[in-house]
């Protein structure tokens, strides 16, 4: 599904040089859970960023389904995420003067869905906020905005998900339903779910952990212990 060689990607500061990854490999299968890990600039973020096609490496390579987004302009890589990428954000990334049922039904009108409403409607009711739809983000909740975004990201049937720091920004309560639902809903689909966290407890429910230190990776862990989705 997702294969990493030798990716690097650097900063050039005046005469300096700000290495942020250097030489990462990776494979993600189909279907799998996968939690990137480190401290705060250990290049999370940007791994992700590279993934999702929404950012450019240095040198290297990244293969989504045997496409190489190094191969591709910004029109190709934009295509590549519009077939196959879904995004939840630490931040929630909604269009504040749309509605709950507008903001989901916006990516599905732009893929050319003809039963946007219908699909959109029926997501927003599979994650508890179907007498929410006409609300807009400021009337929403932290965790009830996130769930606007997980039915987003999840109404265009993606094959991959990527999350960034998705409970980063709700209390602990909020934040473990929200993990309920993004694993429940991910199982359910066979999504390849991809996320970024420094919570550790949900790192431990993904299949598998990659530690990034300085931009390198330095460990994979298989969780065999880890909490049945």
């Amino acid at each position: 599904m997702i294969k990493v060689e030798n990716l690097c990607k650097s900063l050039s500061l005046g005469e300096q040089t700000l290495n942020i990854l250097t030489d990462v490999n990776l494979n993600v299968t189909a279907g799998e859970t996968l939690a990137i890990v480190g401290k705060s600039g250990s290049g999370k973020s940007t791994l992700l960023s590279l993934l999702a096609g929404l950012d450019q490496a240095t040198s290297g390579h990244i293969y989504i389904q045997d496409k190489d987004l190094s191969a591709m302009d910004e029109d190709g890589r934009a295509a590549m995420r519009k077939q196959h990428v879904g995004f939840v954000f630490q931040n929630f990334q909604l269009l504040p003067h749309l509605s709950a049922l507008d903001n989901v039904m916006l990516p599905l009108e732009l893929s050319g869905e003809s039963q946007a409403k219908r699909v959109a409607i029926d997501w927003l009711t599979k994650v508890g906020l179907g007498e929410r739809l006409d609300h807009q983000p400021n009337q929403l909740s932290g965790g009830e905005q996130q769930r606007v975004a997980i039915a987003r990201a999840f109404a265009c049937s993606p094959d991959i998900l990527f999350a960034d720091e998705p409970t980063g920004n709700l209390d602990e309560h909020t934040g473990e339903m929200i993990e309920d639902l993004l694993f429940d809903l991910n199982a359910q689909l066979n999504t390849t779910l991809v996320l970024v966290t420094h919570d550790e407890t949900l790192a431990q429910r993904c299949q598998r952990q990659v530690h990034l230190l300085d931009g390198k990776l330095i460990e994979h862990q298989n969780d065999t212990q880890s909490r049945s989705n």
